[in-house]
């Protein structure tokens, strides 16, 4: 049983919940049997009260007079009560002249059975209520009101122990650096080593590096008060490892998402939250450490984060944008871009980046994949030919003959092959390089175009020439930000420039802001691009062509 604990107000949980229902209807029904008790005997001192005024003698014209008068206060003769009543009752004796009389109190009872059934319906119907109740209060209300009343009856020791034990977390981290490794490297070893001997002080401290190319980690115990400086650091230590292998990285290039939680928390969760910190910290140009805590209104949000967007794009409630994509020697629209936005209930309209982390079901997934693409090539087939559209589809749904089924009968339907094209992230091109020369094949046999986008280091020609179906390549955003600035981009930008040329392909920019960007990446070879320099995502795709 779990332990009653009072501190400003009495908080009971668990088992406690149950003993207090039990005992207080325990009490409740006591009070009823009491009542109906006093009942009984107050009838029955009437009743021998008015047989003492009568006459010794009952005449047989009197009986029904008699028995009248006994059932009026709520007695029977035993030979006219059921066995059932008899056995739940005990008959009281009467006096009458030189007579003993036992009549059973059953009607009283029948009487009181009402109020008796209605009470304990109404103590079931609150002590279910009062358990939903106290199992949806805030655990870190209960957990606070828990530390206050254990700590209260401890020695100062004790005390001191136990406080600075509420004060320790578990730390959780996930980084993600634009670098390949070197092949004959054993990232595993590499990083377990490195990281074991910089934060040898913590009891626990294990790493794992995932196939996906992120590397998690797990320091414990963490004070809360140290997580922010903790989180740097891991960044900065995983960076220094990194340099050894490209001495020119940037620290911009390793970001890191992290998530503090105290014990008994749901792993899950914990990895939706780090995802999530690390997703915010790769769109943000200038913040490279993402820290965010697991606490129960985050952990309440994470569970119905995900039905609610799919809710909501079951209901209809998403728009759909197109970003135009301008060709600089065309001095035209060559291709729109389809950007869905969510009209969340309490969130407002959130973009792909905001949500899509979120959501883990393959089927949500496939679910939100065919929305778009269905209503990107609705809007295609309303416009003549030579209009493009480009689709950026998750990564999951490509491994999925199902889907890629369905997607090259959608497509083949339209009559519009030629004019849809899909994105690939680089990496994930990289990772599932083998997979993609044999399935994607078939897609761009029907006529569809492949274009590789978030690129942002120097291209392995040899793998693209072996896919073969590459139409274009878009730079990433974090590389164009303020390009003009940074020497060292520059240099990327070009390098990628001249692989795109022997590769024959265009390469396009994303998320032009500024003048100084445009003219920029117009001296640097690019091609084209996209970005709020040129015109905001539009409704309707007729505006943005």
């Amino acid at each position: 049983m779990r332990r009653l604990i009072k501190a400003d107000k009495e908080v009971f949980t668990g088992w406690g919940v149950r003993a207090v229902i039990v005992v207080v209807w325990l009490l409740v029904n006591g009070a009823l049997w009491q009542f109906t008790h006093a009942q009984i005997v107050q009838q029955a001192g009437q009743l021998q009260s008015h047989f003492a005024q009568l006459d010794a003698t009952v005449s047989s014209d009197r009986v029904s007079e008699f028995s009248t008068l006994v059932h009026h206060y709520g007695f029977a003769d035993e030979g006219q009560t059921s066995s059932l009543w008899l056995w739940a009752t005990e008959s009281v004796k009467f006096q009458f002249a030189d007579t003993a009389l036992y009549l059973s109190p059953a009607p009283i009872l029948q009487d009181c059975l009402p109020v008796v059934l209605f009470m304990n319906c109404l103590m079931l119907v609150a002590g279910y209520l009062l358990s939903r109740w106290m199992g949806s209060l805030p655990r870190a209300e209960l957990s606070a009101a828990q530390a206050r009343a254990i700590t209260s009856e401890l020695s100062p020791d004790t005390q001191a122990n136990a406080v600075e034990a509420s004060r320790k977390v578990s730390v959780f981290a996930m980084l993600k650096w634009r670098q390949t490794l070197p092949e004959e490297l054993d990232p595993q070893s590499h990083f377990s080593v490195t990281l074991a001997r910089c934060f040898s002080k913590y009891e626990r401290c294990s790493c794992k590096y995932l196939s996906s190319g992120a590397l998690v980690m797990t320091l414990a115990p963490v004070d809360k008060v140290d997580v922010d400086a903790l989180a740097r650091r891991i960044h900065e230590v995983v960076y220094q490892a990194l340099l050894t292998f490209r001495p020119d990285l940037s620290r911009s290039a390793v970001k890191c998402g992290v998530c503090f939680y105290t014990k008994g928390a749901d792993q899950a969760m914990v990895y939706q939250v780090v995802r999530s910190a690390l997703s915010i910290a790769q769109s943000n140009v200038w913040q490279h450490v993402h820290v965010m805590p697991l606490n129960h209104t985050l952990s309440t949000s994470l569970r119905r984060a995900e039905s609610e967007i799919m809710d909501d794009i079951k209901a209809g409630r998403f728009m759909l944008f197109f970003q135009p994509l301008f060709g600089f020697a065309q001095q035209d629209v060559i291709q729109s871009e389809a950007l869905l936005r969510v009209r969340h209930r309490s969130l407002g309209l959130m973009s792909a980046g905001q949500f899509i982390h979120k959501i883990h079901r393959a089927e949500h997934l496939m679910l939100l994949d065919k929305t778009i693409l269905r209503h990107a090539l609705n809007a295609l087939v309303k416009e003549p030919a030579g209009f493009s559209v480009s689709v950026n589809l998750h990564v999951l749904n490509w491994s999925n003959v199902e889907f890629i089924d369905w997607l090259r009968e959608q497509v083949m339907t339209s009559g519009r092959t030629s004019d849809i094209a899909f994105e690939l992230a680089l990496q994930d091109f990289y990772q599932h390089e083998e997979y993609c020369c044999q399935v994607l094949t078939g897609v761009s046999e029907a006529g569809c175009r492949f274009v590789l986008d978030h690129v942002n280091a120097p291209l392995k020609l040899e793998a693209l020439r072996r896919f073969g179906q590459v139409t274009a390549l878009k730079l990433a955003f974090e590389l164009i930000h303020e390009v003009h600035h940074s020497a060292k981009r520059r240099s990327v930008v070009r390098q990628i420039v001249a692989q795109a040329k022997e590769l024959g392909v265009p390469v396009y920019a994303v998320g032009v802001e500024t003048k100084e960007e445009f003219e920029c990446i117009t001296k640097l070879g690019v091609d084209g691009a996209q970005g709020y320099y040129f015109s905001a995502p539009l409704l309707q795709l007729e505006q943005s062509l």
